[in-house]
């Protein structure tokens, strides 16, 4: 099997994470997948965004759920990170989609948890507008859905059960029974922490027969170690340096 480098929100080293300018540079070096992020507004519109509050990498503050998308519109997401980013913009799924089928890119595509009073609902709504935008991506791009969040996969799956799963781990939810979440997500593809992954532990996840892609590794010495291990990809936010690993 080909081993995966991810590119984890764009390359956030270059250009500020989860913007087209940011996936721009996924395309100029070459990679052949992404990883991004959605979440939901107020009004139900679908962004490509991290984390739930728009205040470490916007001019605005709020948690997403509680705004409208004209304030998430109207955010500059890449003013913080260099001058020539000023006026970048958060991402609208549509956008995403159509850069995938443009550039015929992989991507994996995390489900973040939807918080606060509406959150079932506006879950929901970000499952069933992901599940219709899908309908128009290139049958060329291979996907991957994940999340930490395995009442997002259990959505999404009902809705698309042919697709690929992936469940995120941190360090933690490894030393709980992770095969059992695994097994409930209907999810193939497991995605572990770096932190405190061994080789003993990889080969419990090969054993069960799941592809593995970890995270988040910015070593070359760790990625080439993972590698070894037999891991079949690593999310990075330094892809334009790893990029040669696939080949080696």
């Amino acid at each position: 099997m080909t081993k995966k480098i991810f590119a984890h929100r764009g390359i956030p080293t270059l250009a500020p994470e989860n913007t087209m300018a940011s996936f721009n540079e996924v395309i100029n070096y070459g990679i052949d997948w992404l990883e991004t992020d959605l979440s939901i507004t107020k009004d139900e519109q679908v962004f490509i965004i991290h984390d739930d509050k728009l205040n470490r990498t916007t001019n605005r503050t709020g948690s997403i759920e509680t705004l409208d998308s004209s304030d998430v519109k109207n955010a500059d997401a890449g003013y913080w990170f260099a001058e020539k980013y000023r006026g970048e913009k958060i991402p609208t799924l549509g956008q995403l989609i159509d850069f995938l089928n443009i550039h015929k890119l992989n991507a994996n595509i995390e489900l973040k948890g939807v918080v606060g009073d509406d959150a079932n609902y506006l879950a929901d709504s970000l499952v069933k507008q992901f599940a219709e935008a899908l309908d128009r991506l290139d049958d060329n791009v291979d996907l991957i859905i994940s999340s930490f969040n395995p009442i997002m996969l259990e959505k999404m799956y009902k809705l698309k059960p042919d697709l690929k799963y992936a469940v995120l781990f941190d360090e933690v939810g490894l030393k709980e029974d992770w095969n059992l979440t695994m097994q409930a997500c209907h999810a193939k593809i497991i995605h572990p922490d770096s932190n405190g992954l061994t080789k003993e532990k990889i080969k419990k996840m090969q054993d069960y027969g799941y592809q593995i892609n970890v995270w988040t590794v910015d070593s070359i010495s760790r990625a080439r170690e993972l590698f070894s291990y037999g891991v079949d990809g690593i999310f990075t936010n330094i892809a334009d340096r790893m990029n040669f690993l696939i080949e080696s």
